[in-house]
């Protein structure tokens, strides 16, 4: 099977995705991945590398959980209004209380486990380059 990277997936400058199988098709090569399969790989590795979640990494891992604006902000217990906001401002960092409360609920929803202090949850400052295996 074939196999390609990918850098700056959805535009997150700092990630590369290696091992991303490929599959031939009429109109050439495509990934070979479920629908999110991706989104999900990466936002493990957001979470995992403690990325700070700005508006782009959280509309990859609202992809990623398949939930709408309306659902997280039930699931956090806030506005609609206030979670739409995080999307709209690709390079502006979540508030840090909410940053927090939404790393919580995409770790749980994806099965991640977070047991580390309220400092560590809230992220580095800066992202650091990260590589993750797609197979």
């Amino acid at each position: 099977m074939k196999k390609t990277m990918i850098k700056n997936f959805s535009g997150l400058t700092y990630l590369t995705i290696t091992n991303v199988p490929l599959k031939k098709t009429d109109v050439g090569d495509v990934i070979d991945l479920g629908a999110g399969e991706l989104e999900q790989l990466v936002s493990v590795a957001l979470i995992e590398n403690k990325i700070p979640i700005r508006g782009v990494e959280f509309r990859v891992m609202k992809s990623a959980i398949g939930l709408s604006n309306e659902a997280i902000a039930n699931e956090l217990g806030v506005s609609r209004n206030t979670v739409l906001k995080w999307g709209k401002k690709p390079e502006e960092r979540l508030p840090v209380a909410y940053e927090m409360l939404f790393r919580i609920l995409m770790a749980e929803t994806l099965g991640v486990s977070i047991d580390i202090s309220l400092s560590e949850l809230r992220g580095h400052d800066k992202a650091k380059h990260i590589q993750i295996k797609a197979a």
